[in-house]
């Protein structure tokens, strides 16, 4: 079978094993790196874990004969009362007895307006207090609420994610068994243990180990510097191999906060009521237009610290409307706010209920008007009314005692929402799925807008969790991207999970396997198409490395090869392997 030849042996052996001891130091890298890449991985679980275990609620208040004293949160027990003083953290699920406040559920539902809440009403632990003393009599202990149930879900997601199956152990074995095969073979024909260790020189595993390896730091890399931190290899990896990408809503599809959209006129409202048949007396035109009636808003709004007040600023400042010095500024937290504006136009006030160089201007709900004893015309009940059921918060704004026009404010979606799932959809992606804890009517507008395949609703964290569940058993590998405590749970049960981490460092962002540094929903794109393109060149140089060894094993079994040449020759196959996988941070988005 050819020229066959035999070798020299004197000095080979030397450099066969120099040769050999770097691959086999090469190969105990990549297993340490892998060991490494765990131990990363359970301190970032165990790091996670604690951020939100830290921020659990751990003292209660309880009365004890006139004296109000402090208890740990875990010994409260299921119908003892207990007190909420404003600014804190509810400890246990419960029900009010008594007083009334603004709870932001932010973290738990990813709502960011915060909820009125009166006696009678059901509250969550983890809701922030903010505003007024509440007594809640618990319904059930801290370690059975809502926030330890999210807790342990992120601890039972993390603990029982099935391990990542990395791209060259697949292929690492079956390589392995047929160089030590054919090896065997060439010695047990030829009866000559030179041409065995030339087949095994050359079937060095060294294209394997550094094919992937390199192409995902590469990634890494490349990923980094366009707003995406991936926190793993393995990360990088499933991300190229997604199928299905679910959404949560309010943050993720959505800026998160609500923004002033629209400011309904009482003309305007009279005509939208007549549409639906509304007989309502005919009010007499308004003597401000929109801007001047957002300009009043904002003067008073800016001295609130409310949520939705910052919204109503930023809306004036948008449209550079000069605001006032508001006088006489009283605000009922999670009601509205009123105050004294200075108007900057000639306007015919009534000099009876104040300077005729300002206005009384009241912002806010029904109760809140009620208070100001300023009454609400029916055709802007209801239109808030239909507005509401839309989805939107709205704000009554009062002028003199005279209800003008109607706030209104929704979490717009992202602009750049419409080419979400059709960008995805033309990387691979089988279907896009939106779930939310929000109603049916808002969640299927924000999907009709994303283009999503499917809308599910009003989701607690455990309904994510058993949907990523269901659709990774069904053998699809699911895509999470949330921003919000109640995500977390789910990111960390997804193949892999995505963060937006633009509000800091989270308890989404330390569960998931990746967090995108962008308000730019788009990315989400970027990431799944370069992990795709990474392992497409991870895949090239390995299957490259694999065929010139073999090629190189099957002329080194003929009696071609010196196992000095196919050192030398294994070297070169690593210089194309190694320059392949570099092309993996040279993707153009």
């Amino acid at each position: 079978m050819g020229n066959r030849t035999t070798f020299p042996t004197q000095g080979i052996w030397g450099r066969c094993d120099r040769y050999f001891s770097d691959c086999r130091l090469s190969y105990l890298g990549a297993i340490s790196g892998r060991r490494t890449g765990r131990l990363d991985a359970l301190r970032r679980a165990s790091s996670s874990l604690s951020a939100l275990a830290d921020r659990a609620p751990r003292i209660a208040h309880i009365w004890q004969g006139e004296e109000l004293v402090n208890i740990p949160a875990d010994q409260v027990e299921v119908d003892m009362e207990i007190v909420v003083k404003p600014g804190e953290l509810i400890p246990v699920d419960g029900v009010i007895t008594s007083g009334s406040a603004s709870l932001s559920e932010a973290d738990l539902t990813g709502e960011p307006v915060p909820v009125r809440k009166a006696p009678g009403m059901l509250v969550l632990s983890g809701s922030v207090n903010l505003d007024g003393v509440l007594k809640i009599r618990a319904s059930k202990r801290s370690v059975e609420s809502k926030y330890a149930q999210i807790v342990r879900l992120v601890e039972e997601a993390q603990t029982q994610k099935a391990p990542i199956h990395r791209l060259a152990d697949r292929y690492s074995i079956g390589f392995t068994l047929v160089a030590v095969g054919l090896a065997g073979l060439t010695w047990a024909l030829f009866g000559d243990s030179i041409y065995a260790l030339a087949v095994l020189v050359v079937a060095s595993p060294c294209p394997l180990i550094l094919a992937t390896p390199i192409a995902i730091i590469s990634g890494i890399d490349l990923a980094a510097r366009n707003g995406i931190i991936i926190k793993s290899g393995g990360a990088i990896e499933q991300l190229g191999e997604v199928t299905v990408v679910v959404f949560d809503k309010t943050g993720t599809l959505t800026l998160g906060i609500p923004k002033v959209t629209t400011i309904v006129l009482a003309q305007q409202a009279e005509q939208a009521n007549a549409v639906v048949g509304t007989d309502e007396p005919i009010h007499s035109p308004s003597l401000y237009d929109e801007n001047e009636l957002l300009r009043f808003a904002a003067s008073v709004e800016q001295l609130s610290a409310h949520i939705l007040a910052r919204s109503v600023v930023e809306a004036a400042q948008e449209r550079a409307l000069s605001l006032s010095s508001a006088s006489d500024f009283e605000e009922i937290f999670g009601k509205g706010v009123h105050g004294r504006v200075p108007v900057l136009t000639e306007k015919p006030v009534v000099e009876e209920q104040g300077s005729k160089n300002d206005v009384e201007v009241a912002v806010g709900n029904r109760t809140f008007m009620q208070h100001l004893a300023i009454t609400v015309p029916d055709f802007f009940l209801s239109e808030r009314e239909r507005r509401v059921e839309l989805g939107q918060i709205c704000s009554f704004i009062a002028v003199q005692k005279q209800v003008e026009g109607l706030l209104v404010l929704e979490d717009v979606p992202r602009p750049e929402l419409s080419r979400l799932s059709t960008d995805l959809r033309a990387l691979g992606i089988k279907e896009t799925i939106l779930l939310t804890g929000d109603g049916d009517v808002v969640a299927q507008q924000i999907g009709k807008i994303a283009q999503v395949d499917r809308v599910i609703s009003r989701c607690l964290p455990e309904d994510k969790v058993r949907i990523v569940k269901e659709l990774e058993q069904q053998g699809q590998r699911v895509l999470m991207v949330g921003d919000g405590i109640n995500d977390a749970p789910a990111l960390a049960s997804a193949t892999v999970g995505m963060a937006l981490g633009t509000q800091g460092l989270t308890a989404a962002a330390s569960a998931a396997d990746s967090v995108l540094l962008s308000t730019d929903i788009l990315r989400v794109v970027r990431a799944v198409r370069l992990g795709r393109h990474v392992m497409r060149v991870a895949l090239q140089g390995i299957w490259v490395g694999m065929g010139l060894s073999v090629i190189a094993m099957i002329f080194a079994a003929l009696g071609f090869i010196s196992p000095a040449a196919g050192a030398l020759l294994q070297e070169a196959f690593d210089v194309i392997v190694i320059l392949n996988a570099l092309r993996a941070g040279r993707i153009t988005f």
